[in-house]
Protein backbone atom coordinates (compact mmCIF):
# COMPACT_ATOMS: atom_id res chain seq x y z
CA UNK A 1 0.00 0.00 0.00
CA UNK A 2 1.76 3.25 -1.03
CA UNK A 3 1.09 6.16 1.77
CA UNK A 4 0.79 9.57 -0.01
CA UNK A 5 0.23 12.66 1.16
CA UNK A 6 -2.15 14.69 0.07
CA UNK A 7 -0.56 17.95 -1.68
CA UNK A 8 -2.66 20.73 -0.08
CA UNK A 9 -0.86 19.50 2.92
CA UNK A 10 2.52 18.58 1.45
CA UNK A 11 2.38 22.79 0.23
CA UNK A 12 1.49 23.39 3.65
CA UNK A 13 3.72 21.62 5.02
CA UNK A 14 6.97 22.69 2.44
CA UNK A 15 5.92 26.33 2.37
CA UNK A 16 6.93 26.45 7.04
CA UNK A 17 9.78 24.48 5.88
CA UNK A 18 11.28 27.04 3.78
CA UNK A 19 10.25 30.19 6.90
CA UNK A 20 12.12 28.20 9.53
CA UNK A 21 15.18 27.78 7.24
CA UNK A 22 15.58 30.66 5.32
CA UNK A 23 15.46 32.81 9.25
CA UNK A 24 19.05 33.45 10.18
CA UNK A 25 17.79 33.65 13.29
CA UNK A 26 16.55 30.32 13.37
CA UNK A 27 20.21 28.91 12.31
CA UNK A 28 21.31 30.89 15.40
CA UNK A 29 19.19 29.23 17.82
CA UNK A 30 19.77 26.08 16.64
CA UNK A 31 23.10 26.60 16.26
CA UNK A 32 23.92 27.84 19.70
CA UNK A 33 21.34 25.32 21.02
CA UNK A 34 23.72 22.00 19.43
CA UNK A 35 27.40 23.79 20.50
CA UNK A 36 26.34 24.93 23.98
CA UNK A 37 24.96 21.22 24.69
CA UNK A 38 27.93 19.91 23.29
CA UNK A 39 30.76 21.90 25.24
CA UNK A 40 27.85 21.06 28.45
CA UNK A 41 27.80 17.40 27.82
CA UNK A 42 32.02 17.62 27.26
CA UNK A 43 32.33 19.30 30.93
CA UNK A 44 30.10 16.77 31.88
CA UNK A 45 32.41 13.76 30.94
CA UNK A 46 35.15 15.29 32.79
CA UNK A 47 33.94 16.54 36.08
CA UNK A 48 30.65 14.35 36.83
CA UNK A 49 30.61 13.24 40.69
CA UNK A 50 28.18 10.60 41.68
CA UNK A 51 26.31 11.83 44.34
CA UNK A 52 27.13 9.63 47.15
CA UNK A 53 27.00 5.74 48.22
CA UNK A 54 23.35 5.47 47.52
CA UNK A 55 23.13 7.77 44.24
CA UNK A 56 25.51 6.71 41.48
CA UNK A 57 23.15 6.89 38.94
CA UNK A 58 23.36 9.66 36.08
CA UNK A 59 20.45 11.73 37.61
CA UNK A 60 21.47 12.25 40.88
CA UNK A 61 24.87 13.47 39.42
CA UNK A 62 26.46 16.52 42.04
CA UNK A 63 29.57 18.91 40.93
CA UNK A 64 29.28 21.64 38.74
CA UNK A 65 29.50 19.84 35.86
CA UNK A 66 25.87 18.40 36.55
CA UNK A 67 24.57 21.94 37.21
CA UNK A 68 25.80 23.47 34.23
CA UNK A 69 24.31 20.65 32.27
CA UNK A 70 21.02 21.25 33.66
CA UNK A 71 21.12 24.51 33.47
CA UNK A 72 22.14 23.96 29.58
CA UNK A 73 19.30 21.89 29.20
CA UNK A 74 16.90 24.12 30.58
CA UNK A 75 17.76 26.56 28.54
CA UNK A 76 17.99 24.01 25.30
CA UNK A 77 13.79 24.01 26.20
CA UNK A 78 13.66 27.47 26.65
CA UNK A 79 14.99 28.15 22.97
CA UNK A 80 12.32 25.88 21.98
CA UNK A 81 10.09 28.11 23.24
CA UNK A 82 11.55 31.32 21.70
CA UNK A 83 11.49 29.24 18.34
CA UNK A 84 8.16 28.95 18.22
CA UNK A 85 7.10 32.28 19.76
CA UNK A 86 8.95 34.27 17.30
CA UNK A 87 8.16 31.67 14.54
CA UNK A 88 4.04 32.36 14.63
CA UNK A 89 4.22 35.58 16.09
CA UNK A 90 6.58 37.46 13.64
CA UNK A 91 4.41 36.32 10.82
CA UNK A 92 1.95 38.35 12.27
CA UNK A 93 4.56 41.58 12.65
CA UNK A 94 5.36 41.29 9.05
CA UNK A 95 1.81 40.35 7.70
CA UNK A 96 3.36 37.79 5.92
CA UNK A 97 0.83 35.09 7.48
CA UNK A 98 -2.03 36.84 5.69
CA UNK A 99 -0.48 36.02 2.42
CA UNK A 100 0.25 32.45 4.44
CA UNK A 101 -3.82 32.35 4.20
CA UNK A 102 -4.08 32.98 0.32
CA UNK A 103 -2.51 29.74 -0.83
CA UNK A 104 -3.40 27.89 2.58
CA UNK A 105 -6.77 29.16 2.71
CA UNK A 106 -8.17 26.36 5.56
CA UNK A 107 -6.46 27.87 8.81
CA UNK A 108 -7.01 24.89 10.56
CA UNK A 109 -4.34 22.75 8.39
CA UNK A 110 -2.27 26.20 8.02
CA UNK A 111 -2.23 26.41 11.61
CA UNK A 112 -1.08 22.58 12.00
CA UNK A 113 1.53 22.39 9.55
CA UNK A 114 3.37 25.30 11.27
CA UNK A 115 2.55 23.73 14.90
CA UNK A 116 3.79 20.33 13.69
CA UNK A 117 7.06 21.66 11.57
CA UNK A 118 7.95 23.69 14.84
CA UNK A 119 8.03 20.75 17.02
CA UNK A 120 9.55 18.46 13.95
CA UNK A 121 12.32 21.54 14.23
CA UNK A 122 13.09 21.47 17.64
CA UNK A 123 13.03 17.60 17.94
CA UNK A 124 15.50 17.22 15.13
CA UNK A 125 17.57 19.64 17.00
CA UNK A 126 17.78 18.64 20.04
CA UNK A 127 18.38 14.82 18.87
CA UNK A 128 21.26 16.00 17.03
CA UNK A 129 22.53 18.10 19.90
CA UNK A 130 22.13 14.66 22.26
CA UNK A 131 23.52 12.38 20.35
CA UNK A 132 26.63 14.42 19.72
CA UNK A 133 26.72 15.66 23.20
CA UNK A 134 26.64 12.34 24.06
CA UNK A 135 29.20 10.69 22.12
CA UNK A 136 31.92 13.97 23.31
CA UNK A 137 31.13 13.16 26.77
CA UNK A 138 31.99 9.22 25.93
CA UNK A 139 35.30 10.31 24.41
CA UNK A 140 36.26 12.68 27.00
CA UNK A 141 34.54 11.02 30.03
CA UNK A 142 34.84 7.35 29.34
CA UNK A 143 32.70 5.40 31.67
CA UNK A 144 32.85 8.37 34.31
CA UNK A 145 29.50 8.87 33.39
CA UNK A 146 27.06 6.04 33.82
CA UNK A 147 24.58 5.89 30.27
CA UNK A 148 22.10 4.49 32.83
CA UNK A 149 18.37 4.51 32.69
CA UNK A 150 18.35 7.86 34.21
CA UNK A 151 20.70 9.27 31.22
CA UNK A 152 18.34 8.10 28.99
CA UNK A 153 15.31 9.01 30.59
CA UNK A 154 17.17 12.88 30.67
CA UNK A 155 17.82 12.49 26.85
CA UNK A 156 13.74 11.51 26.48
CA UNK A 157 12.60 14.12 28.96
CA UNK A 158 14.26 17.01 27.26
CA UNK A 159 13.57 16.34 23.64
CA UNK A 160 9.80 16.19 24.75
CA UNK A 161 9.76 19.00 26.77
CA UNK A 162 11.43 20.55 23.54
CA UNK A 163 8.82 19.67 21.59
CA UNK A 164 6.15 20.66 23.48
CA UNK A 165 7.51 24.24 24.51
CA UNK A 166 7.70 24.39 20.80
CA UNK A 167 4.16 23.59 20.05
CA UNK A 168 3.21 25.65 23.51
CA UNK A 169 5.59 29.05 21.95
CA UNK A 170 3.95 28.95 18.15
CA UNK A 171 0.32 28.79 20.24
CA UNK A 172 1.39 31.34 22.20
CA UNK A 173 2.06 33.45 18.85
CA UNK A 174 -0.99 33.11 17.81
CA UNK A 175 -2.65 34.24 21.05
CA UNK A 176 -0.60 37.49 21.61
CA UNK A 177 0.32 38.12 17.62
CA UNK A 178 3.58 40.42 18.69
CA UNK A 179 7.20 38.88 19.15
CA UNK A 180 7.49 41.14 22.56
CA UNK A 181 4.75 40.36 23.77
CA UNK A 182 4.93 36.84 23.20
CA UNK A 183 8.46 36.82 24.54
CA UNK A 184 7.70 38.62 27.47
CA UNK A 185 4.75 36.03 28.27
CA UNK A 186 7.21 33.29 28.21
CA UNK A 187 9.96 34.53 29.81
CA UNK A 188 7.36 36.52 32.62
CA UNK A 189 5.94 33.63 33.44
CA UNK A 190 9.28 31.39 33.78
CA UNK A 191 9.91 33.95 36.45
CA UNK A 192 6.62 34.10 38.13
CA UNK A 193 5.90 30.27 38.52
CA UNK A 194 8.04 29.64 40.96
CA UNK A 195 6.66 32.45 43.12
CA UNK A 196 3.25 30.89 42.86
CA UNK A 197 5.20 27.83 43.96
CA UNK A 198 6.15 29.21 47.19
CA UNK A 199 2.72 30.56 47.64
CA UNK A 200 0.54 27.71 47.01
CA UNK A 201 2.96 25.99 49.36
CA UNK A 202 2.45 28.72 51.94
CA UNK A 203 -1.07 28.27 51.62
CA UNK A 204 -1.46 24.65 52.08
CA UNK A 205 -1.74 23.78 48.25
CA UNK A 206 1.45 23.02 47.15
CA UNK A 207 0.36 19.66 45.51
CA UNK A 208 -1.37 22.14 42.95
CA UNK A 209 2.14 23.70 41.51
CA UNK A 210 3.11 20.43 39.69
CA UNK A 211 0.75 20.34 37.42
CA UNK A 212 1.60 23.84 36.27
CA UNK A 213 4.12 24.18 33.08
CA UNK A 214 7.42 24.79 34.38
CA UNK A 215 6.79 22.89 37.57
CA UNK A 216 6.30 19.83 34.50
CA UNK A 217 9.18 21.22 32.44
CA UNK A 218 11.23 20.68 35.42
CA UNK A 219 9.92 17.08 36.54
CA UNK A 220 10.00 15.85 32.32
CA UNK A 221 13.86 16.65 32.16
CA UNK A 222 14.82 15.57 35.91
CA UNK A 223 14.91 11.59 35.27
CA UNK A 224 13.33 11.83 38.58
CA UNK A 225 15.71 13.93 41.07
CA UNK A 226 12.87 15.56 42.47
CA UNK A 227 10.71 12.36 42.67
CA UNK A 228 9.63 12.89 46.80
CA UNK A 229 9.01 16.70 46.06
CA UNK A 230 5.96 17.75 46.87
CA UNK A 231 5.88 21.14 44.08
CA UNK A 232 7.31 18.57 40.80
CA UNK A 233 5.48 15.96 39.23
CA UNK A 234 7.18 12.71 39.00
CA UNK A 235 9.01 12.11 35.60
CA UNK A 236 6.33 9.91 33.77
CA UNK A 237 3.44 12.06 35.32
CA UNK A 238 5.66 15.10 34.17
CA UNK A 239 5.87 14.21 30.68
CA UNK A 240 2.27 13.64 30.09
CA UNK A 241 1.24 16.57 31.94
CA UNK A 242 4.00 18.51 29.38
CA UNK A 243 1.50 16.76 26.62
CA UNK A 244 -1.20 18.11 27.55
CA UNK A 245 -0.53 21.88 28.69
CA UNK A 246 1.00 21.80 24.65
CA UNK A 247 -2.08 20.61 23.43
CA UNK A 248 -4.44 22.64 25.50
CA UNK A 249 -2.08 25.58 24.07
CA UNK A 250 -2.49 24.50 20.06
CA UNK A 251 -6.12 24.16 20.89
CA UNK A 252 -6.50 27.61 22.38
CA UNK A 253 -4.95 29.28 19.20
CA UNK A 254 -6.58 27.03 17.00
CA UNK A 255 -10.36 28.73 18.50
CA UNK A 256 -8.37 32.26 18.13
CA UNK A 257 -7.17 31.44 14.84
CA UNK A 258 -10.30 30.38 13.04
CA UNK A 259 -12.38 33.01 14.86
CA UNK A 260 -10.25 36.44 14.45
CA UNK A 261 -9.51 38.56 11.87
CA UNK A 262 -5.20 38.98 10.90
Amino acid sequence: MNLTVPPLVARAANSEVRKVTSVRTNWLIGGGVVVAGVLAFVALGAGFQPGGAHGQGFSSGSGWAALLTLWVLVLTVAAAAVFGALGSATEFHTGSLAISTLYTSDRTLLLGSKLAVAGGFSLATVVAMEILGGAAMRLTGGSRVPMDGGFFGVLIGVALAAVCWAVIGTALGFALRSPTRVLAAVLGWAVLEPLLWITLRAIGFGGLAAILPVSSTVGAISGGRYAKSALIAPTPAAMVLMVLWSAAAGAGAWWLFTRRDL
